[in-house]
């Protein structure tokens, strides 16, 4: 009985081990996709271009909110000094957030994609997310997370959300997908008269 039991615990263990084995190589796999997109194929070209711009366009995303968040809230401090700390906090963050919404409309009047700047905002909040998992484990047990996340409500979450928002209907209104010009039927292009 005992050699039986040993027996199930040790095929129940090599299977649990081969299941393992193809989640990690499925995994593996899918990151090889994800992170093939960003190489470029023979002739130079990317093989994602929409990737790789909306990739470099987070970066100075990033860059801009850094920048106007070191200068706005300085700007707006003495007349937000009398104000409670909510209403100086709100407004500090809004004003960031509509200074750069501002610079990624007029990229996104500019540039012809017109989905290039919410897919700016789409790596933006993985970013996010990814900082507020880091934060999580990080700071676990610390008691430091509540700090952390009243910190990322105000400088991560509302400019990002209104920059999601406002560039998702901005998009949705802008963006004509191209669609395939269909062709004659072959009878057609012989019976046209010149």
């Amino acid at each position: 009985m005992d050699y039986e039991n040993e027996l199930y615990r040790q095929n129940k263990a090599r299977e649990q081990e081969q299941k393992r084995r193809e989640r990690q190589k499925k995994w593996d796999e899918r990151g090889k996709r994800f992170w093939s997109t960003f190489l470029f194929t023979e002739n130079g070209k990317p093989k994602s271009g929409f990737l790789v711009y909306t990739f470099c366009l987070s970066v100075v995303f990033i860059g801009l909110y850094l920048v106007a968040f070191a200068f706005i809230p300085d700007l707006l401090a003495p007349l937000t000094a009398s104000w409670p700390v909510f209403w100086g906090n709100l407004l500090g963050s809004l004003c960031v957030s509509i200074a750069v919404l501002l610079v990624g409309w007029l990229l996104h009047v500019l540039l012809s994609d017109k989905r290039l700047i919410f897919g700016t905002y789409i790596w933006l909040a993985l970013y996010v997310a990814a900082a507020f998992i880091t934060m999580a484990v990080i700071l676990r047990g610390t008691g430091a997370m509540r700090e952390f996340s009243v910190f990322a409500v105000w400088f991560l979450l509302i400019p990002l959300v209104c920059g999601l928002v406002l560039f998702f209907f901005l998009c949705r209104r802008d963006h004509h997908p191209e669609t395939p010009a269909e062709e004659e039927p072959e009878w057609k292009k012989y019976t046209r008269r010149r």
